[in-house]
């Protein structure tokens, strides 16, 4: 708990008050990131985000099944409610979920066989499968209702970006293929 504290402490030497000050009155994210609970990854670290400008939905392997209640309810949320106008799925190297998913024997436990039960990623090496997880979940993203009609009426865009925890490097999927950013 100490380390907790400390951290705490250390956060309001440097907090920006002003900003939290208006947070407090509310939020207006520009942009949805759907992310994986890997502690390595850290969407507003890697795109430089300050608070409030990310609504983030994180779960173990960044999976967007949406007939899940609680990934069903940040879409809406997000979408309708706060009115984000971007959507970025943020899949990454190493990804722990992907691997357990092709290696099934690691899947021994209730909650992450039926998180992943229906998750099926395939590829010549990892990298490649974690990528196809990403593109599944991309398509997932966008066929749910609130995020389709947003998408229909031009008042939001989703994208599928790959994140290399070795390199720092950054890819983008453009519906085909994947070109690197960064």
């Amino acid at each position: 708990m100490e380390q907790f504290l400390e951290g705490y402490r250390n956060f309001l030497k440097t907090a920006d008050r002003e900003l939290y000050g208006r947070l407090a009155k509310g939020q207006a994210p520009h942009s949805l990131v759907v992310s994986c609970s890997d502690s390595r990854i850290v969407p507003e670290e890697i795109f430089s985000a300050r608070p409030g400008e990310f609504f983030v939905l994180r779960n173990v392997g960044n999976v967007c099944r949406t007939d899940d209640p609680s990934v069903s309810a940040a879409l809406e949320y997000a979408v309708n409610h706060v009115r984000i106008r971007h959507i970025i799925v943020l899949a990454h190297s190493d990804c722990g979920a992907v691997k357990a998913v092709l290696h099934k024997e690691h899947l021994d436990t209730q909650g992450l066989l039926d998180w992943l039960c229906e998750e099926c990623f395939d590829g010549p090496d990892l990298d490649c499968a974690i990528k196809a997880s990403g593109v599944r979940q991309l398509d997932r993203l966008k066929a749910h209702p609130a995020v389709k009609a947003a998408l229909e009426e031009g008042r939001l865009d989703a994208e599928l970006l790959f994140f290399d925890l070795e390199t720092l490097g950054l890819a983008r999927y453009d519906g085909r293929d994947w070109d690197k950013i960064c």
